[in-house]
């Protein structure tokens, strides 16, 4: 060939991704100037131009740190090389995010570039409220991250700094049209997960084709497995959270016909293509590398061009989809809905995805399952009841976030409570027997080449937590109590039932909250086993008096808790059981009653088998000790 493969792949993904611009931005209508427009061409075609670069340099950050962080040992020149290729991108990100302010702002302010008093206008759009200062924010935010880029030396830095690379994300997205659109919150969340998962995705896939030549000091073949769990995790982030916020900007099928919904179609086919393409990587192309490292490098690159440059099409629809208004009527339609009154039919028939618990939900199902079979393809048994507890476990918290409770818990405190009470003290009951950790530490495959791994972390940093603990029944309980303060005698009530970030924190925060006090208090007995229950039961009964204070509270002061679900409620429902605030209380007293009485149960069965164990223990020790052996060690 007369032109390398580099080369020509850079002349491929180029056209690739500027042809799928031009349609989509022609074909959704945004390459027409309005009738009143003073920017000019220069404006109306550099904006999404100079945004299909930001998306490019930005992955191209992100995916680099990813695969440092996650894929490369830190000791190394692969590492240093990878780092290099992220600090390079990062200053293309800077670059294109301050192309985008500029031609933002002329675009807001009506004005032709260089024109007379815009630079003083300038300034002042970046000073003020409003898309300027996200817009600045977005730049200074990319400068960050490449004075980082250049100052990191392990992967702990690399994978904060890709934190940091991804927080410059959200920027942007908060000036999108999911800003504009109904369900803003889990719109904006969903767009923010897919511009990330996208970057993670691309950005590892362009690193590891650009440098594919200089990692085979650690192995070509094994970055390139590793990559593809990030591969997939990304595809399956992407799926979902494509899919939640499309539907949000179309509202319904017949909305699909429109160019915007066109635009989402051939985002779809472009997807489903990579998944094609993906599958084939990982059951034919990282096997040919591990067999033969020179002679497989080559199909793998000829791939992983395919790939690039459906990626890259994806990319100018991505930056044309941007620019183009969503159909109209699919908002108004949505706001037109009113909440009928709160009942259990509702509670069951009415939903509402939550973006990411819906992901996080698929993603505590796949893994769980994974691991299983392969634990019973090295031949161990996995007990089918721990399985089924999950899967029901798992099934109820997607039921929770994303059913009827997630709908009503924003209009009413009672189902508001209901909410935390049971991701506090009924799903942990399902979760914890279920032995996530235990499962993991089976089937995670230890570290190499000094990569992280999860077991790694399950066992340096969750385990002795756990432990650290259990020492100390008291502690989870006094968690546990700190956890209803702050969420009903502070501003995070109201904040975490009407905004999307609050509810996820009280989400996440409520479940590791239940599932530590959970794990503590059905962990087996210890060798001191008799003073071990009696502490539980101590803890047990501390924890009952704390549930039926607050819960006596909740009930006295629901009037005042309850006013601001009061005020702000679009639907005034006549007066019933569960739409009082003081049903808060009620429940809070009934799930904590039944979590409880569950817990001691599994104390005294706990308390029960050792008993039983301790005569034939002794019996054991006993003839240990006659045939010279020291008794074994409880």
């Amino acid at each position: 060939m007369a032109i390398g493969i580099r080369p020509a792949a850079s002349v491929v993904l180029v056209a690739a991704a500027l042809l799928s611009l031009v349609w989509a931005y022609v074909h959704g209508g945004g390459s027409e100037p309005g009738l009143l427009d003073k920017s000019g061409p220069l404006v109306l075609w550099g904006l999404p131009v100079a945004k299909l670069c930001f998306n490019a340099a930005a992955a191209g950050t992100i995916g680099a740190l990813a695969l440092g962080a996650y894929a490369i040992p830190s000791r190394g020149p692969a590492f240093a090389r990878v780092v290099r290729f992220a600090g390079r991108a990062a200053v293309l990100w800077v670059v294109s995010a301050a192309a985008l302010c500029v031609l933002g702002f002329h675009a807001v302010a009506n004005t032709a570039p260089f024109s007379a008093g815009s630079g003083a206008l300038l300034v002042s759009f970046l000073v003020a409220p409003g898309p300027g200062r996200t817009a600045a924010a977005s730049v200074l935010m990319a400068a960050v991250v490449v004075v980082l880029c250049f100052s990191i030396r392990s992967r702990r830095e690399a994978f904060a700094t890709a934190l940091v690379a991804v927080a410059g994300l959200v920027p942007p997205v908060l000036s999108s049209h999911a800003a504009g659109g109904v369900d803003h919150a889990d719109s904006t969340v969903s767009l923010a997960l897919h511009v990330a998962a996208a970057a993670v995705w691309m950005g590892g896939l362009l690193t590891l084709f650009v440098l594919r030549r200089t990692l085979t000091d650690v192995g070509l073949g094994t970055v390139v497995r590793r990559y593809s769990t990030l591969a997939l995790a990304s595809f399956m982030v992407l799926a979902v959270s494509g899919l939640l916020s499309a539907w949000a900007a179309i509202g319904s099928l017949g909305q699909l016909a429109s160019p915007y919904g066109s635009i989402v179609l051939a985002k779809t086919a472009a997807l489903v293509v990579l998944g094609a393409f993906g599958a084939v990587q990982r059951r034919a192309a990282i096997a040919r590398l591990h067999r033969d490292p020179g002679r497989g490098t080559r199909p793998f690159a000829m791939l992983v061009v395919l790939e690039l440059v459906v990626m890259a099409a994806a990319s100018g629809l991505a930056a044309a989809l941007g620019r183009t208004s969503p159909p109209t009527g699919a908002s108004s339609a949505s706001s037109a809905s009113v909440l009928p009154g709160p009942g259990i039919r509702e509670a069951v028939t009415r939903w509402e995805l939550d973006p990411l618990w819906t992901l996080l939900c698929g993603f505590a199902v796949v893994l769980y399952l994974a691991g299983v079979r392969r634990l019973r393809h090295s031949g161990e048994r996995w007990p089918v009841r721990r399985t089924g507890l999950w899967l029901l476990g798992i099934a109820v918290l997607f039921t929770v976030t994303n059913g009827g409770l997630h709908v009503y818990q924003a209009e009413l405190l009672s189902v508001h409570v209901l909410t935390q009470m049971l991701l506090t003290a009924v799903i942990p009951l399902l979760l914890v027997p279920a032995a996530p950790l235990t499962l993991a530490e089976l089937t995670i495959r230890p570290e190499t080449g000094g990569t992280p791994s999860a077991g790694g972390f399950i066992r340096n940093i969750v385990r002795p937590l756990l432990n650290a603990a259990a020492a100390k029944p008291v502690i989870p309980a006094l968690v546990l109590a700190a956890t209803l303060l702050a969420f009903y005698y502070s501003p995070l009530l109201e904040y975490s039932a009407r905004t999307q970030p609050g509810y996820g924190l009280m989400t996440l925060v409520a479940l590791s909250s239940g599932c530590l006090f959970t794990a503590v208090l059905t962990r087996p007995l210890g060798p001191s086993h008799p003073k071990d229950r009696a502490a539980r039961f101590s803890v047990l009964a501390g924890t009952a008096v704390l549930y039926a204070v607050y819960g006596q509270a909740l009930q006295a002061q629901a009037p005042v808790l309850g006013q601001p679900w009061e005020t702000a409620a679009g639907n005034p429902w006549p007066a019933s059981w569960a739409a009082t605030p003081e049903t808060g209380g009620q429940f809070l007293l009934i799930l904590a009653a039944v979590s409880l009485a569950a817990l001691a149960v599994v104390v005294l069965f706990r308390s029960r088998e050792e008993r039983r164990s301790e005569p034939a223990q002794a019996a054991a020790d006993k003839l240990s000790v006659r045939n010279g052996n020291r008794p074994r060690v409880r």
